[in-house]
């Protein structure tokens, strides 16, 4: 059977690093944007390896003309890399990660075409709701499914090979070993600090196992004096990929539990757009990993309104183990009753068409994108009816659990 254009889910390889799915309109918007590089791997289902990305998408003359030494000439080898090798290997589902033109010091983008790759998730964290809201209007139909967006793809891409430079080993090489006795002690202080908080307390309690696999890791990362923002990362990294390895658990909570998310998750963004609109978009685009929150969850304080969300996500986790639920899906006449709950947020037809297409979300401000998020969860847990209220947040958590 063919692949719709519109199913086809591409992934990119840059720097021994894998990202994506990306669907295919986010794929050529990228593209369409200057965000690929002549040296990036292209995959796709279909294909039987990762191809260069000039042989898939043809480059146009940039204005400036790149110097010779940028020519695809140097591009790693596209054999796939051993699985085991995590290391080498980074899964993201953020497109925007794939940074080409890092975003200043300041954490407000001024400039429009530096946002599109992260406004490319966007879609994936709120538009998706958004276009069913749109896509169903004056239709009898069961809204499409979408889930594909949030779910891994069936077939998944060789991993990326990774080029390790000589300056590379010589930095390995030059590592000091650490010793057993370091890293435990290490380990105590950091279970010590840990446990203070709500967030790493139902971590532990629901994932032991995994919980003393990273206190090791982040223990010897610290003996080894590495910066804290790589520790946060790592940390970070980590306890998203295990949140999407769990997320169909999350959205087998209750009802409670799945307002406990929301809630959460507005309550969050809205604490970070108190602090800057930067770090409210930051965390949209890229979730826990972006830089402007990994230096906020430095801060105690500051950060006490992400790990409230992540802890409410892994309580989800907890509930839908112990005792999963099954959710109805929503139907039409759920996103009328939604779109009456906007509506009395000043949404107008047009603020429903923006928020379902990722060209011109990708277009406004950041401070209207992070207002515009805020406002469709306050209008999902403004629904009176319980039983459409549950049926419109298990669609609208699934890229915020899975994403």
């Amino acid at each position: 059977m063919t692949v719709q254009q519109s199913d086809i889910q591409w992934y990119i390889a840059r720097d021994g690093k894998q990202h994506g799915p990306l669907s295919d309109v986010e794929m050529r918007t990228f593209v369409a944007q200057g965000h690929l590089k002549p040296t990036d791997l292209i995959w796709r289902p279909g294909f039987a390896d990762w191809r260069p990305a000039p042989t898939v998408f043809p480059f146009q003359a940039p204005e400036t003309p790149a110097p010779p030494s940028r020519a695809p000439a140097t591009r790693p080898s596209a054999a796939p890399a051993q699985a085991s090798s995590p290391a080498v290997v980074e899964r993201s589902f953020e497109p925007s990660r794939i940074r080409v033109a890092r975003d200043t010091e300041s954490e407000a983008p001024s400039r429009k075409g530096r946002i599109i790759g992260a406004a490319v998730l966007l879609v994936l964290v709120a538009g998706a709701g958004g276009w069913y809201v749109w896509k169903n209007q004056g239709t009898g139909d069961k809204p499409a499914e979408t889930a594909k967006l949030e779910e891994p793809a069936k077939t998944s891409p060789p991993a990326a090979a990774a080029t390790q430079t000589a300056a590379g080993t010589a930095q390995t090489a030059a590592t000091p070993p650490v010793s057993p006795e370091a890293v435990e002690k290490s380990e105590q202080e950091l279970d010590a600090k840990f446990q203070k908080t709500t967030m790493w307390n139902v971590v532990k309690r629901e994932f032991p196992d995994w919980y003393s696999e990273q206190l090791k890791e982040a223990a010897k990362l610290s003996v080894e004096h590495k910066p804290q923002m790589d520790i946060n990362k790592h940390l970070a990294e980590a306890l998203v990929a295990l949140r999407r390895q769990h997320a169909k658990e999350a959205l087998a909570a209750s009802t409670e539990k799945l307002k406990d998310v929301a809630n959460a998750f507005l309550a969050n963004l809205k604490s970070l757009g108190e602090r800057s609109v930067g770090a409210c978009y930051g965390f949209i685009s890229q979730g826990e990993t972006a830089p402007v929150v990994l230096q906020i969850m430095q801060s105690p304080e500051q950060g006490a309104s992400v790990r409230a969300q992540i802890a409410a996500i892994f309580e989800a986790i907890a509930d839908g183990r112990k005792s999963p639920t099954t959710h109805e899906h929503a139907v039409k006449k759920d996103y009328e009753v939604l779109v009456q709950q906007l509506t009395k947020l000043g949404w107008k037809e047009n603020d429903l068409k923006v928020f379902s297409n990722p060209s011109a979300l990708s277009r406004e401000p950041p401070a209207r994108v992070c207002q515009m998020v805020q406002d469709w969860f306050v209008a999902h847990l403004a629904v009176k009816d319980k039983a459409t209220q549950e049926r419109l947040l298990v669609e609208t958590l699934k890229p915020v659990v899975s994403g």
